[in-house]
């Protein structure tokens, strides 16, 4: 049974209300079932599978397409299931990201080191005591550090610390360290500091026809510090508050595209951000309970670009929202739990380029209705989400823009457990969504226009889980299993194609259908109490389709940048003397342009990873990882080639 206080868990996907207990210090259950594919990756699997970084960790996702222009500082975007990028919503302990200006969250920011759990939610989770705009995507990643169990497990506020540094090639050092300190018995503070340096000057090797030589990646270096300060308060048994400060400073040298032997870039981009937010939880009574979420967040961008015959100028940037929330939770039987949630954000952009629409600015509601229902073996999750936004922008000498968009989405999810003895369940999904154009795409760069018209997407999913294990003597293992079918459709697609990691060139498609699969499968087996074997592995199959014009050459043309074929298996080895995790993970062919132009195939690719780790005194841990062991030549994003072989090493320390 869950504490009302605990339903905001997003690890566990409940929302279940049962009764008021004495204190909040319940943690949720977390039976892994849930009405939606939900994938998720905790601090200890992130060890086991060789993880380093967050690209590693998404990489054991299905459904996930990721952007990455090489180099442990690359920007990197993740888009899920063909969608786009910016239909899938980032969720930081609790409350999400934005990025006003481009609507895509660079992941490259946020440190793995500061992570407890990673998880991916497609379509509406089983979580309905949560802000409107969490689930106002088609898919959300939610990442989750120590401080937001802080307050559901009080056995965690006493004095901890931990320090971990990470060392690689091509001058990668990042050391790292979290402090967690109690000042009273319901009040806990805890901060986290990381630091980043990488040159990534890696090799790479480039072919022109007959023609093959050695290249050297430059303008690739990057200096970043991030800080974080959490406080944590148990009011009482029935109420507890929560605050986070967040700040991120990184300095990057943009490397440019390897085109006809030209490797030649002065670009530089500067960045800090910063938010603040709070959480106010409180249980009225047994079936009552509210929750209030507010964020204020600052983003500042300088774009320098020295490079000749470019033409593209300097830019600074800076971006603001304002945003509040308030949940509010009603449980009128044991079976059933009602939702209303209202979202408000304020977002504004400010560029020094005068020559395009200056001072854009959107306000925008949010109103989530949502029911949660569980008869026996069937659970059902029903909402409505209700958009409205109105937003300016005026140009120089011209009349200032207007816009009024207004959307009802609505979304499904069943979940059946098939036998009552057995953990086999089918769940089906459906869900409606709609996205707003950014601020770049409706002003910025000449190639934005301000009648662009929002994206419209659904969604259906129809999927089988299967779990089962066995304890014995001789024998213990555990299993599970997903597959999951589905079928995307985006009208008025807006697509986006990289010119260098910080402009974008746009092209508008009427629609797009997705048909795809994910396939997941886990299995742990337990050689006797000291060895144990672990396999993780997923396949996603993605047919991303134009879908205009029949009578158009590119009609029914894979999408760009989105394989048709991507998998990830890790295989590993626990055991009293050296751990040992091998994973190899690729895709297949992708092209640049829906056209499918001479020149715009990208080859697929397959790499390999081999991760030794070592934990010594249950206090310190060696990690040593060889990542693409076979030295493969490969790009993810065109132009810009991933590193060949290279090695990581990680020592931590948990007092």
């Amino acid at each position: 049974m869950l504490s009302l206080l605990n339903i905001q868990n997003l690890g566990a996907q409940q929302d279940s209300i049962v009764r008021t207990l004495p204190r909040v210090d319940v943690v949720a259950e977390n039976n892994g079932v849930s009405a939606v594919p939900v994938q998720r990756i905790d601090r200890e699997q992130m060890v086991r599978l060789g993880v380093h970084s967050l690209s590693d960790a998404l990489r054991h996702f299905a459904g996930i397409t990721l952007r990455d222009y090489g180099g442990a500082g690359g920007m990197k975007t993740v888009s899920v299931r063909g969608i786009g990028a910016r239909h899938t919503a980032v969720v930081y302990d609790g409350i999400a990201l934005s990025d006003c200006q481009t609507g895509e969250i660079d992941l490259s920011r946020y440190s793995l080191d500061q992570l407890d759990g990673l998880s991916l939610v497609i379509g509406d989770g089983d979580n309905i005591f949560q802000p409107a705009r969490n689930q106002a995507a088609a898919a959300t990643l939610v990442m989750e550090t120590e401080a937001s169990n802080l307050v559901s497990r009080p056995s965690l506020l006493v004095p901890r610390s931990s320090f971990l540094v990470n060392m690689g090639s091509f001058g990668l050092i990042s050391p790292s360290i979290r402090l967690t300190r109690p000042l009273s018995k319901s009040l806990s503070l805890s901060a986290s500091g990381t630091f980043f340096h990488a040159d990534n000057d890696y090799p790479f090797t480039l072919k022109n026809v007959t023609l093959t030589t050695r290249e050297r990646r430059t303008n690739s270096r990057m200096n970043a510090g991030r800080g974080e300060l959490n406080l944590h308060w148990n009011i009482d048994a029935k109420n507890d508050f929560s605050a986070k400060f967040y700040y991120d400073n990184n300095h990057r040298r943009l490397p440019g595209i390897v085109h006809y032997y030209t490797n030649e870039n002065h670009e530089r981009l500067c960045e800090q951000t910063a938010f603040g937010q709070m959480r106010l939880r409180s249980v009225f009574n047994e079936k009552w309970a509210l929750q209030v979420n507010a964020k204020y967040s600052w983003a500042h961008s300088d774009y320098q670009n020295r490079t000749p015959g470019s033409g593209l100028g300097d830019a600074r940037y800076w971006q603001r929202e304002a945003y509040a929330s308030a949940a509010l939770l009603y449980a009128p039987t044991r079976w059933l739990s009602l939702d209303y949630s209202l979202d408000v954000m304020e977002n504004s952009l400010n560029s020094t380029l005068s020559v395009y629409a200056s001072h854009p600015h959107r306000t925008t509601f949010l109103q989530s209705f949502a029911a949660k229902a569980e008869w026996s073996r069937l659970t059902m999750v029903v909402r409505g989400l209700h958009s409205t936004s109105k937003e300016s922008s005026s140009e120089p000498q011209k009349t200032p823009i207007e816009q009024k968009n207004s959307s009802f989405d609505p979304s499904l999810s069943l979940s059946y457990r098939l036998w009552p003895q057995r953990e086999v369940y089918l769940r089906l999904m459906a869900k409606r969504i709609f996205r707003q154009p950014t601020f770049n795409e409706l002003y910025f760069y000449h190639i934005g226009s301000a009648d662009l018209r929002p994206e419209r997407a659904s969604q259906l999913n129809l999927g089988m889980m299967w779990k089962s294990e066995k304890q014995g003597d001789l024998c213990k293992w555990n299993a599970s299993a997903t597959v999951d079918f589905y079928v995307n459709r985006v009208t008025d697609k807006i697509v986006a194609v990289p010119f260098n990691m910080f402009v974008w060139r746009i092209a508008n498609l009427d629609r797009a259908t997705i048909f795809g699969t994910d396939l997941t499968a886990q299995a742990t087996y337990a050689l006797n109490t000291a060895q144990k074997l672990t396999f993780n592995g997923n396949y996603s199959l993605q047919r991303a389709q134009n879908s205009t014009v029949k009578a158009s050459p590119s009609y029914h043309n894979q999408l760009p940048y989105t394989p048709l074929h991507a998998f990830s298996a890790t295989i590993s080895w626990e055991n009293p003397w050296v751990n040992i995790a091998a994973t190899t993970s690729g895709q297949s062919c992708r092209w640049t342009t829906v056209e499918h132009a001479a020149g715009t195939r990208i080859d697929g690719f397959s790499v390999t990873d081999l991760s030794l780790w070592r934990t010594f005194q249950s206090k310190y841990t060696l990690r040593f990882t060889l990542q693409n062991l076979f030295d493969r030549q490969y790009d993810i994003v065109a132009h810009y080639p991933m590193p060949g072989r290279s090695w990581k090493a990680q020592f931590s320390i948990k007092i």
